[in-house]
C-alpha cells in the first residue's frame, strides 16, 4: 500500500470516529492543559543505545491485588549486561496526586539516577489532581512537557494528564516536530489510538487525534509510545514505518477485574537498519523475570 493511500485511510478512519462527536474545528479541543513550547535543542549525531521503559507506576495504590516488585527491578537493573541510555516514565507515577505518593515516586527514581540512569517522566491522568502538576514539578521536572535527543532521535513528552493535549501545546508540538529534521518518538500517557477496540481508553478528542495522526505521518514520528491501559500492551501500525506501542502497568494486580504482571520494556535502537526492537520484561507470581520480544519498529529515514 502507498504512503498516500495509506494516509487517506488512516484519517478516513478517525473521522470516521469523529462523526457526531465533534465539530472539525480546533474550538472543541479542551483549553485547560498546559502551555509547552518543544523548542528545546536537538542534536542529529545518530549511534545505536538502548533505554528502559516503565508506565502506571501508581505508589500509594491501595485497591484490592495491587502488588509492586520494585527490588526485583532495580536487581535486573544491577545485572543488565549492557548500558541504559535513561529510563522513560510514561506516567501515572502516583495513585492521588498526594505529596507523599510523589515522594515515593521521586525516591523510587532517584535510585535509578543513583544507578547512572538518568529518566524522564510524564504526567498521567492520576497525577494532576488538585495540585499535582505543581508536586510534579517540585519533586519530578520544572516542565510537565518538552522535548530531549539522543542518539539522532528526538523523543517529545507530552502532557496528556487531561486526555487532552489542549490547543497551546497541540499547537507547537506540531510546529516544532515539523522543523525537527531527526526521527521522532512522541511519549504520551493516554493512548493516541491503538486500535478501535482501544477507543475508551484514548485521548477523549477525535479531532485532536486526527490532527496528531496527521503529524506522526508527516514529521517522521516512528513510534507513540504510551500507557494508561495497564492490562497489557498493544502494538498498532498506522503504516510500516509509523507505530503506536500502548505498555503495561508496571505494578501488578492480582484481582477479580485486573489480573496483571508487573512489566517493563527495553527498546534497543539499531542506527545502522534504523530500527527499533522492544522487549518486554515482566516478573512472574514465582518472582521469575519472562523476557519476550514484542516489536520492530522501522523508524523513519531523515530523508
Amino acid at each position: 500500500m502507498s504512503y498516500s493511500k495509506a494516509r487517506f485511510g488512516i484519517i478516513l478512519l478517525l473521522l470516521a470516529l469523529l462523526a457526531g462527536c465533534a465539530p472539525l474545528d480546533l474550538a472543541n479541543i479542551e483549553r485547560d492543559a498546559p502551555s509547552a513550547s518543544f523548542d528545546e535543542p536537538v542534536g542529529s549525531e545518530s549511534k545505536s543505545f538502548s533505554f528502559v521503559v516503565f508506565s502506571d507506576l501508581h505508589f500509594g495504590r491501595g485497591n484490592s491485588g495491587v502488588y509492586w516488585k520494585n527490588d526485583v527491578f532495580l536487581d535486573w537493573l544491577e545485572s543488565y549486561p549492557t548500558s541504559l541510555a535513561f529510563a522513560l516514565n510514561l506516567g501515572d507515577l502516583t495513585s492521588d496526586s498526594k505529596e507523599d505518593e510523589y515522594l515515593m515516586a521521586a525516591n523510587f527514581l532517584q535510585e535509578l539516577e543513583d544507578w547512572g540512569v538518568d529518566t524522564h517522566s510524564l504526567v498521567g491522568n492520576h497525577d494532576i489532581r488538585y495540585d499535582g502538576r505543581s508536586l510534579f514539578r517540585r519533586y519530578i521536572h520544572p516542565e510537565t512537557a518538552r522535548r530531549f535527543s539522543y542518539g539522532g532521535l528526538s523523543f517529545y513528552l507530552l502532557d496528556s494528564g487531561n486526555a487532552s493535549l489542549g490547543r497551546t501545546q497541540l499547537k507547537a508540538l506540531i510546529k516544532q516536530a515539523s522543523l525537527d529534521p531527526n526521527p521522532k518518538i512522541f511519549c504520551s500517557h493516554i493512548p493516541f489510538y491503538g486500535g478501535p477496540d482501544m477507543y475508551y481508553f484514548g485521548l477523549s478528542d477525535a479531532w485532536e487525534r486526527t490532527l496528531l495522526v496527521d503529524t506522526i505521518l508527516d514529521a517522521r514520528v516512528g513510534l507513540v509510545l504510551s500507557g494508561h491501559l495497564h492490562l497489557t500492551e498493544k502494538l498498532h501500525h498506522f503504516t510500516e514505518e509509523h507505530a503506536e506501542l500502548v505498555c503495561a502497568s508496571f505494578h501488578g494486580r492480582d484481582s477479580l477485574i485486573e489480573q496483571t504482571l508487573p512489566t517493563w520494556y527495553v527498546c534497543s535502537y539499531d542506527h545502522i537498519s534504523n530500527q527499533i526492537a522492544v522487549e518486554r520484561y515482566q516478573v512472574t507470581e514465582e518472582g521469575t523475570i519472562t523476557t519476550r520480544t514484542v516489536a520492530l519498529v522501522n523508524m523513519p529515514s531523515t530523508s
